[in-house]
């Protein structure tokens, strides 16, 4: 059985001692839990000045051909098809126009080429905003050789 020591000895978890450790304790967790808030707030508004803006490429490939979608004539040139798009099937593509404020502006080129022989058949070049406002909505059809490609911003593209 142990025994409590005596009133008046020397015990570093006597009352007062307690209660200092537990104020400290609350004080320490109110200042990390001022610093959390404090620094989420200065951080929000630059996350939301310096967000990433992006938009989706919608095609509705109704050909019996393989497609790919490029962003620069270099890519298209490689034909290094990192954007493929299924033929008689609907595909998605989430595409980046950069970061920061002034990303809405950004002149962005979209590029499509049969993938077997690398033909072009679609390029065009707007702004990201454009983009953003069509759903970057495509819809390629095929008329025999030729590829009909029609977006949302009212173009209709023809290849020979």
């Amino acid at each position: 059985m142990r025994q409590r020591p005596p009133r008046g000895a020397d015990n570093h978890l006597d009352q007062g001692s307690s209660a200092f450790m537990t104020r400290t304790f609350w004080r320490l967790s109110r200042a990390a839990l001022m610093a959390l808030i404090v620094g989420a707030a200065l951080l929000s508004p630059a996350c939301w000045m310096w967000n990433e803006e992006d938009f989706e490429l919608n095609f509705d490939n109704r050909s019996d051909s393989v497609l790919c979608c490029y962003h620069y004539p270099e890519e298209a040139a490689a034909a290094r098809c990192l954007v493929e798009v299924k033929p008689l099937a609907e595909t998605t593509w989430l595409a980046e126009c950069g970061d920061g404020p002034g990303a809405k502006g950004n002149r962005i080129t979209v590029i499509l080429t049969v993938k077997e022989g690398g033909r072009q058949i679609y390029q065009r070049t707007e702004e990201c905003r454009t983009w953003q406002a069509s759903h970057g909505t495509f819809v390629i059809e095929q008329q025999g050789d030729a590829f009909v490609v029609t977006d949302r911003l009212g173009a209709t593209t023809r290849s020979p």
